[in-house]
């Protein structure tokens, strides 16, 4: 199953860099935010039964999710904080950096709209930053701050 969800990452970076080529960046935006608007609010209850997560109150039970799906799309990092409304990871290792290097609004956009129709969908006060200049970019990691 890993196998296949890796495969299918890979596959909507190499759309959304084929939509940009040909319509350009913000059409290319415009198409797939819908649609990763609905992937990650799909799979938040899919996810949450899965990894038995009780507690939509709790960044400490929501990290779970991040971290399966590090562990699906083979992503490294450290969680540098991890409290009840507010946690952080540092991801210092992604397979997809260099095929999104020129193309860090995949990440900054798309990435972001994926994690916030997830975590939302579990709880309508979450919020999401992602700071520093990302691996895309040529930046030491990716920093998510998550906060309820």
């Amino acid at each position: 199953m890993n196998f296949f969800l890796r495969k299918f990452a890979f596959f909507i970076v190499r759309f959304y860099i084929t939509l940009k080529v040909f319509l350009g960046k913000e059409k290319a935006i415009k198409i797939m935010l819908p649609f990763m608007r609905f992937l990650g609010s799909a799979r938040a209850p899919i996810m949450a039964k899965l990894l038995k997560i009780n507690r939509y109150d709790d960044m400490r039970e929501l990290s779970k999710i991040q971290d399966m799906e590090d562990k699906i799309f083979g992503v490294k990092g450290r969680w540098e904080v991890k409290e009840k409304e507010h946690a952080e990871k540092f991801e210092m290792f992604c397979p997809f950096a260099r095929v999104l290097n020129n193309h860090s609004e995949f990440c900054h956009f798309l990435v972001k709209e994926f994690e916030l129709s997830t975590f939302r969908r579990l709880n309508k006060n979450y919020s999401l930053e992602i700071e520093g200049k990302i691996l895309s970019e040529g930046g030491p990691y990716c920093r998510f701050i998550h906060k309820l």
